[in-house]
Parts: structure tokens; C-alpha cells; sequence
């Protein structure tokens, strides 16, 4: 809800003049969590990627960048595999992590395993969000290298 609530005055920034402040961590945490459908709604995932076309900074992007390509061709492998049923990961058996949703589950080991225990629904959300972020990302970069 705050993350929706950010966009929002962001997006209404020019109408409504000093409603909107940039925040690091709440644009740390939009980015970490923009692949998840249940964390950022589709409302304001379209407003994300307006958000996305004004960052700065090299790094920021790049690191986007490296992420998009990595969680797109894994989408594409596990595509070619075969796998398209609707079913987990038998490796996993079902188990879960005790961790709280405040703690930083970001590291690439448990992010694959939250690939695995993912339906073939939801990979396939998380990939088109991964290409939709991706477009404007590649834009961004090309922006970049135009303005050298």
C-alpha cells in the first residue's frame, strides 16, 4: 500500500506540487519486488515503469539490467526444459523458509529456489514483467550511451 501510494503521488507530482518526496528505501524496495504480482499490483506495476524511465545512475540501471536478462533466460530455460506444468519443483518437497518478509530474501540461492516453488502461472508473470522492465531498462541504457 505504500509502495502504491509513492507511484501515485509521484505520478500526480506536476498537479500536485510537494505531495510527492523521493524515498531511497521505498525505490529500493519497489525495485527488489517488481517481479511479484502480490507485492506490486498491476496498477501500479504500469505506473513503475513510467517511475523507471527517470532513474539515474549507472549502477541502479545496470544492476536492473543484469537482473531482467538473468530472470528472463531462466524463464526461457526452464521453458525449453519442458517443465510447463503446473507444478512445483519436485526437488523442494513443499519446504518453506522461516524467514519474515522484512528480511532480505533477495540473494540469488533463494531466489532460484522461489523459481522452483512457483507455479508455472506465476513464472510466466514474473517473466513478461521481467521483458516489460527489460524495454525500459534497454531504453534507458541506450539514452545513456547516446548522451557520451
Amino acid at each position: 500500500k505504500e509502495a502504491h501510494e509513492y507511484l501515485s503521488s509521484w505520478k500526480n507530482k506536476d498537479t500536485a506540487p510537494g505531495v510527492w518526496k523521493f524515498n531511497k528505501n521505498t525505490q529500493s524496495w519497489l525495485i527488489r519486488k517488481m517481479y511479484d504480482a502480490e507485492m506490486i499490483p498491476k496498477a501500479s506495476f504500469a505506473i513503475l515503469m513510467d517511475y523507471l524511465t527517470g532513474l539515474h545512475g549507472k549502477e541502479t540501471i545496470d544492476r536492473i539490467n543484469e537482473d531482467t536478462v538473468k530472470r528472463i533466460l531462466r524463464y526461457k530455460e526452464w521453458e525449453k526444459k519442458g517443465e510447463r506444468g503446473d507444478h512445483k519443483d519436485e526437488n523442494d518437497k513443499g519446504e518453506t523458509e522461516d524467514k519474515t518478509p522484512d528480511e532480505d530474501d533477495d540473494d540469488e540461492e533463494n531466489d532460484d529456489k522461489r523459481f522452483r516453488n512457483m507455479s508455472a502461472h506465476e513464472k510466466r508473470k514474473e517473466y513478461k514483467r521481467a521483458r516489460k522492465v527489460h524495454d525500459v531498462v534497454k531504453k534507458l541504457i541506450e539514452e545513456t550511451k547516446s548522451d557520451e
